[in-house]
Order: structure tokens, then C-alpha cells, then sequence
């Protein structure tokens, strides 16, 4: 028969009792919190460092040292006297045997009237609070599952929240002996590290040649061939399972070697996007052939766009004229100008947004005029309408586009943004959630638009997704807003607070009233719910 072991229980107050009977819960709320925080950690193990982080995180880090030194040894005497032997204290960390203990949430189907998680535990450190906050949500078995009722079927994807994946860069490998061989490889593998630099926010490059340890994420690589033409191969792989995702192959003249290096790393790094992030979105750009600068500009533009501040739409319209100087009929640019002056007025940071709107109002409806069919202007010629007020037309205006483009993760996206202004939340978490399953890094914006829509419809998920977007981008104003009214709306007055606080160091003019542009939503309730909401953390 099995040795009775030790049962740790977490639901409700915390409680250890040994496997006869006795009572082993340590006195002292922080020797608990310790106690929680490494059980409900990874296999259990915590490093000191996280610990004094959590538990001691307004105090000096000396201070913070000794605090956690003193609670570490009344613990080991505690459990010395119990004669518990589970709790281990190294150098370096601290864990649990998971093997020598049970607890309750781990091994027993909870009912659905079960107590809080760790009931009444309150050590008053801020880390701690946001911590807790957290397992508390994923406590209560956050439902992820998907409706029927939606336009588009949902499928939940395996890695939410990888938005910045690793790429490895290995040198092009050289088959023939000439000088012009090398000489091309090595200007591919330094254009590739230039132009891949420019979305250092988006994707994690690593040089191979300094890159020594193994890696979960991708590889480029790639060989040229000398002979009567030079030919060059390259493809993506993944580290996880030796797949290919993409591969190319390309030929140039040896006199042409120049401008076929820049156009083989554009459409490298275009390749990478489409594969692993923007999907057709980098098709629609990498399709208008146009010059390294016009190109390497429009790309810095992107990442600025993706952070969602004043400062970073800003910058990415500057980059996107930039652009224009180079190359003034790109399209994604003019486009892309037009999105970004609409969030500005979308997300209440438009100094003048009347005068903004009738910009891009001009703007698209000239392009529309000269690209009927372009996906991305039909899209923003239904954001037009989203921001004047008519929300239902916008919607109507995007649904043939998603017919056509059922796989594209930016469409979608923008048709559930669409949707939830149109009041229709729940269609907008389903739309959300495919275009999150299309791709294993997705933009980071779709995911905040999901935390936003969740809170609205009251879905405790959104606690997890606005995390999730934090974890990516700690600068992330909108997760941070959803925490701030999830926060308020719980009643926990100083964690939300504490958000707000960190809303207007990162967006000092945000205010509750201005979080987002009221006449894009077609039901006005839906603006003033999350305002009042805002507006009680002190926004």
C-alpha cells in the first residue's frame, strides 16, 4: 500500500496536514506566501531572487536579502521539527518534492462552489498582489472553448502569446571557389543582419557564428553556387522538428550581384514574416517591388506601428512618409499612413481628430478609386466608416473581404475589432481567437483586442490574454487598461490603482474618458462601461 503522504491545501486557506493528522501550517503570512509561491511555481523550484522579488520588492535589495534569509531559516527549523523533509533550501533556490507531498488542486477535481484560492493570504507587496491576481483567474478554470454561434469557426492555438520568435542566422555556404562566391554569401549574410535588425521587436536574431547554446525557435540558412550564373538557395527551418517552412531559390547574373543581394534578402525576410507572423499581409507588401530604402523604411514603420502609444504611431507615420519620399506610389505606406492617423483617433490620442478623419477620408477614398480590389484599402475604407459612427457598415463593407481572405491573421483581426464595436463581443473573441491559431507569432495588438472584448462580455479570461500581452510587451497601455477595470471590477481598489498608475507613466494625457474614440462604438454603453470603470481606479 502506498505511504500516506503529506496533503497541501491551496483552495481556501492555506493548510498543510501530515500524513498523520497533524497540522503543519507554518505561522507567519509571508512564510505561507513563500510556501505558495514555489509550490505553484514550474516543477516547483523558485530562485531566491524571484522570491525576494515578490515578497520583498519595495525594500532595499540588501534588505530584501537578509528578510528573505530570516524566513528561509524559521521555515527549515519549522519543518525540521515536523520532521518534513520536502522542503529544500540551495544555494540558489528553494523548492518542494512534489513527489512527497499532495496538493489538493493538483489531484482532485474541484467542485464548482469551490473556496478561493489562498483565502485570506495578504502580504501587502505589490508583486505579490499582481502574482496572486493571476493563479487566481487560472484557478477558476478559465473556459477557452469556442461557440457555434460565431461567423467563423475558432480553434485554439497551441502557443499563444510567442509573439517575438528566435531566429538563428547561419552564414551562406559556398560551392565553387571564385571570388565572386564568397563575396556574394558574404554580402547576403550581412544585408540579411541589416534588414532583419530593423525588426528587432518583432523577431529575436541571433548570429550563428556567436550563437553556441541550442535554441527553440528557427533557422535561415542557405548556400551559393558559382558557375555561369550565380545561384543562391536559402530556406527557413524549424528547430522544433526539423521542418522546412519555406525554402527559395534564386539566379543572377554575376554583374547584377549588387541589387540581386538586396532583393534576395527582402524577399528572405519577407518570406519569414509570411511564414511565421503577418501572413497575406506580408504577401500585399512583398509584392510591390520597390527600393532597399523605400523597403528597410516601411519595415521600421511596422514595428513602431505595433506599439500602440502616441510616441510609437507617431514615429511610424514619419517612417511611412520616409518612405514615400523614396518610393511615393507604395501602397502598404499610403495605407498604412491611413491606419495609423485612424488609431490615433481610435485609441483618444488625436490632438484633432475631425481633421485627422477628413485626411483619411480623402486618402482612402482616392485609393479605393485607384486599388478597387486591394484588401488593405477596403479595410481602410470600412475603418473610415467605423470612426465617422457607422460601425454596421464597416462590418459589411469587411465581411466579402474575409470570405476571400479567410487566412490572413491582420484581415481577421481587423473584422473583430470591427465586430466588437458593433456590439458584437462574442463574435469578436471567435474571430479573434483563428486569427491567433493562423499563426505561430501573431501581431500583439490581436491579442490586446481580445483581453479588451473579453472584459466587456465579463469572460475571466481576459485576465490571462492581458497578462499574456505584458509578458510580451510590458509597455502594452491596453492590456494594462484591461487590468486596471478587471482589477476595479473585482473590488480590488489598490491592484487597480497600481495599474493606472503604470497607464499614465506610459501615456501621461490617458484619461478614463479618452481610452478609446466613443463614436466608434454603436451601442454608447459599451465606451461608458469600461469609462466608469476606469475613472473609479483614478483615471
Amino acid at each position: 500500500m502506498a505511504a500516506a503522504k503529506t496533503k497541501i491545501f491551496l483552495s481556501g486557506p492555506l493548510q498543510i496536514i501530515c500524513d498523520d493528522g497533524r497540522d503543519a501550517t507554518p505561522p507567519g503570512t509571508k512564510a505561507k506566501a513563500l510556501l505558495a509561491l514555489v509550490v505553484l511555481s514550474k516543477n516547483a523550484v523558485r530562485s531566491r531572487a524571484w522570491l525576494q522579488d515578490h515578497l520583498w520588492s519595495t525594500s532595499a535589495p540588501a534588505q530584501g536579502a537578509a528578510s528573505l534569509r530570516k524566513e528561509l531559516s524559521r521555515l527549515s527549523k519549522f519543518f525540521g521539527a515536523q520532521d518534513l523533509s520536502w522542503f529544500t533550501i540551495a544555494r540558489d533556490t528553494v523548492s518542494i518534492d512534489l513527489g512527497a507531498v499532495e496538493v489538493d488542486i493538483f489531484d482532485t477535481d474541484l467542485p464548482p462552489d469551490r473556496a478561493e484560492l489562498l483565502e485570506g493570504l495578504d502580504v501587502g507587496d505589490p508583486e505579490f498582489e499582481d502574482w496572486l491576481a493571476i493563479e487566481r483567474q487560472a484557478f477558476w478554470s478559465v473556459d477557452t472553448g469556442e461557440g457555434d454561434d460565431t461567423p467563423i469557426p475558432a480553434q485554439r492555438p497551441a502557443h499563444w502569446g510567442r509573439q517575438r520568435p528566435i531566429l538563428v542566422l547561419e552564414p551562406m555556404e559556398t560551392v565553387g571557389d571564385t571570388a565572386d562566391v564568397a563575396i556574394t554569401a558574404a554580402a547576403i549574410h550581412d544585408e540579411l543582419m541589416f534588414l532583419l535588425g530593423t525588426l528587432s521587436d518583432v523577431i529575436e536574431l541571433r548570429d550563428a557564428r556567436r550563437q553556441t547554446a541550442p535554441v527553440e525557435g528557427y533557422i535561415l540558412s542557405g548556400s551559393v553556387v558559382g558557375a555561369d550564373t550565380l545561384r543562391v538557395g536559402a530556406q527557413l527551418t524549424s528547430t522544433a522538428d526539423d521542418s522546412c517552412l519555406w525554402n527559395g531559390r534564386f539566379r543572377f547574373r554575376q554583374g547584377d550581384s549588387f541589387d540581386a543581394v538586396e532583393e534576395i534578402a527582402m524577399e528572405l525576410v519577407a518570406a519569414l514574416q509570411l511564414r511565421l507572423r503577418d501572413g497575406h499581409w506580408a504577401d500585399i507588401w512583398s509584392a510591390r517591388a520597390t527600393s532597399t530604402e523605400a523597403w528597410t523604411e516601411f519595415q521600421r514603420g511596422r514595428v513602431k506601428e505595433g506599439h500602440t502609444t502616441y510616441d510609437g504611431l507617431s514615429t511610424a507615420i514619419r517612417h511611412y512618409e520616409h518612405c514615400l519620399t523614396h518610393d511615393p506610389e507604395y501602397l502598404p505606406a499610403q495605407v498604412a499612413i491611413g491606419f495609423c492617423k485612424l488609431d490615433l483617433i481610435r485609441l483618444g490620442m488625436a490632438r484633432d481628430p475631425d481633421s485627422f478623419l477628413s485626411e483619411v477620408q480623402t486618402l482612402s477614398a482616392r485609393l479605393r478609386a485607384e486599388h478597387p480590389d486591394d484588401a488593405y484599402c477596403i479595410a481602410l475604407e470600412a475603418f473610415t466608416h467605423n470612426v465617422a459612427g457607422h460601425t454596421e457598415e464597416a462590418c459589411e463593407l469587411m465581411r466579402p473581404v474575409i470570405d476571400r481572405w479567410r487566412n490572413s491573421p491582420e484581415l481577421l483581426g481587423y473584422y473583430g475589432t470591427l465586430l466588437g464595436y458593433d456590439g458584437r463581443y462574442e463574435a469578436e473573441i471567435a474571430v479573434c481567437r483563428k486569427a491567433l491559431a493562423l499563426t505561430p507569432h501573431p501581431p500583439i495588438w490581436i491579442e490586446s483586442n481580445l483581453a479588451i472584448s473579453m472584459a466587456q462580455v465579463g469572460d475571466k479570461a481576459a485576465w490571462h490574454h492581458a497578462h499574456n500581452v505584458l509578458r510580451n510587451d510590458a509597455g502594452n497601455v491596453r492590456a494594462r487598461m484591461v487590468l486596471c477595470a478587471l482589477s476595479a471590477e473585482a473590488g480590488n481598489t489598490s491592484l487597480a490603482r497600481r495599474h493606472a498608475r503604470r497607464i499614465l507613466e506610459l501615456e501621461p494625457d490617458f484619461t478614463a474618458e479618452t481610452w478609446a474614440w466613443a463614436p466608434c462604438f454603436r451601442d454608447p454603453d459599451h465606451h461608458a462601461h469600461m469609462a466608469r470603470l476606469l475613472a473609479s481606479a483614478g483615471l
